[in-house]
């Protein structure tokens, strides 16, 4: 098993990790019950691939992931987490105290999961290893169907004749 496969792994929870907290933040401060839940959905599912991802982690190294251990990777670690997160924590934070800006926790939200999809498949597409590529690809699409929920409401937070007029597919007739 590749060093970078398991360094990759261990990145992977990191970052759903940071992922679940971001989005239970913006959840619990939204005032919006569509926004809220939908941001919790989304935490939801990201603790499933953290287990999804330890559960692999287990699977290549036979023995149970362990956070400590993790985080140790620090640099190596830092270097890919920056890539993905970079400016978005921050820009999540300044977004959340007051519930006019859960529009704006919806694009913070979107950009993590472009960037989520974006890693997942780099490495996706650079291991030779089956089980991985087949983890990644799932944490890939996954990502995929985050960013299109979060975008869609979205849309109806913030143009709900759009949301209407897209989801319809109304005619014009003129």
């Amino acid at each position: 098993m590749s060093t970078d496969l398991e360094k990759a792994a261990k990145t992977s929870i990191l970052l759903e990790e940071e992922g679940y907290a971001l989005y239970m933040k913006a959840a619990n401060a939204s005032k919006n019950a569509l926004g809220s839940a939908t941001l919790k959905a989304i935490a939801d599912k990201e603790l499933m691939h953290i287990k999804a991802i330890e559960n692999f982690y287990s699977q290549i190294t036979g023995k149970d992931f362990d956070k400590a251990a993790g985080a140790a990777d620090a640099q190596w670690s830092e270097r890919l987490k920056s890539e993905v997160l970079s400016g978005i924590k921050g820009s999540l934070e300044k977004s959340v105290a007051p519930d006019k800006e859960l529009l704006h926790a919806y694009e913070v939200g979107m950009d993590l999961e472009k960037k989520g999809f974006d890693f997942y498949k780099k490495i996706a597409g650079e291991t030779e290893e089956p089980a991985a590529k087949k983890l990644f690809e799932f944490l890939a699409k996954e990502e995929s169907i985050h960013y299109d929920l979060l975008e869609d409401t979205h849309l109806y937070l913030s143009n709900p004749s759009e949301w209407f007029h897209k989801e319809e597919k109304w005619l014009v007739e003129g």
